[in-house]
């Protein structure tokens, strides 16, 4: 199914860029001494390999959104699970489930640095086995929330594929009853140009599905604003902490600095690329606003940017990963650039010598 060319051809470059600059990151990571982040390497190594699990999952599994004034739909546009009903649905629940779990990850990244200051004995805990384990049931329970709200309130029906129908065929030239989706739908307007056909079963939005879509979006809202409050509040106790607390090295203040400025920017990325995204797409219906296929352009893209700018922030920002970028990258602009040059004659009939300048 073909929207535009952004929307077709962009998500797919973040996610083959995303298999580049994830690995780089990696190598960086491992290349490094270990005395200088120490363990917080594999937390590092972890948020590389969910960056690539996150663009794994976009490729397999592309969506599109759509906004009315009245509803917002998240459809499963292209891939192999086009066009497999029920299946293709849980694909698209699946892909969304992604957003919260990029939510869970960061949690635990600000948690790490947060204990690293405050307690360590509660950071050699969290890295043994058990520790680790129960790590990943926390951040992979975001995943599971989500991805069941999405399957318990906001499956599509009879009601919401007629609904759609006629923008869908109008924009995309496409049947919404052969799409896989997820919708909210919170009222109907503008029921009197509409078809008799269509009117007569969409006098307005049931009190069914109303109550679901609310209840949905409230709860993603709910896990959504949870997840930022809580980086806030434990960023602000990590920052407060670094100022006052003069038995802390110089050197080792300015690693913490780093690493948290780090972490600040890697958590602004998802803000402004999923969080923000997500709320225009859920609340522009209950506004009364008609965002159409510019939810696409919004949305679809920029969280498709989310795996690749992660890496890079860090790289950029982290002195030592950024030298030794540049370093490696000079390399070979530095042999392309040295030439070799003979040495003058010196008259011996033995012949001349040569150097390598």
């Amino acid at each position: 199914m073909y929207i535009h060319w952004s929307h077709h051809y962009l998500p797919k470059i973040f996610g083959i860029l995303s298999f580049v600059f994830n690995p780089l990151f990696m190598w960086l990571i491992l290349s490094e001494k270990k005395a200088s982040i120490g363990k917080y390497r594999y937390l590092l190594i972890g948020f590389a390999i969910f960056d690539m699990f996150y663009s794994t999952v976009e490729l397999f599994v592309p969506v599109a959104i759509h906004g009315t004034g009245a509803a917002f739909v998240i459809y499963l546009a292209d891939g192999p699970f086009f066009g497999t009903g029920h299946l293709g649905q849980l694909a698209v629940s699946i892909r969304c489930g992604c957003i919260s779990l990029s939510y869970g990850i960061l949690i635990i990244h600000f948690i790490y640095r947060y204990f690293v200051l405050f307690n360590t004995h509660i950071i050699e805990a969290m890295l043994r086995p058990s520790g680790l384990f129960g790590l990943f049931i926390f951040f992979i329970c975001h995943g599971i929330a989500w991805s069941t709200v999405c399957e318990m309130f906001l499956y599509g029906d009879q009601e919401v594929f007629d609904y759609i129908y006629e923008g869908f065929k109008r924009d995309y030239n496409v049947d919404s009853h052969d799409l896989s989706m997820l919708m909210a739908l919170f009222f109907v307007r503008d029921m009197r140009k509409r078809p008799k056909k269509i009117e007569k079963r969409l006098q307005d939005a049931s009190p069914e599905i109303k109550r679901r879509s609310w209840m949905g979006i409230l709860i993603l809202t709910g896990i959504s604003t949870y997840a930022v409050s809580l980086y806030i509040i434990l960023g602000w106790k990590i920052m407060k902490k670094l100022a006052d607390n003069p038995g802390v090295s110089k050197t080792t203040q300015k690693l913490h600095r780093q690493l948290f400025k780090a972490l600040a920017v890697q958590t602004f990325i998802p803000i402004c690329i999923s969080f923000s995204p997500c709320m225009m797409a859920w609340y522009g219906p209950v506004l009364g606003l008609d965002l159409g296929m510019w939810n696409n352009y919004l949305g679809v893209i920029a969280l498709s940017a989310f795996p690749v700018l992660d890496p890079l922030a860090i790289i950029i920002l982290l002195p030592n990963y950024r030298n030794k970028l540049i370093g490696v990258v000079k390399k070979p602009i530095k042999y392309l650039n040295s030439g070799t040059s003979a040495v003058q004659p010196t008259g011996d009939s033995s012949g001349a010598a040569t150097q390598l300048y």
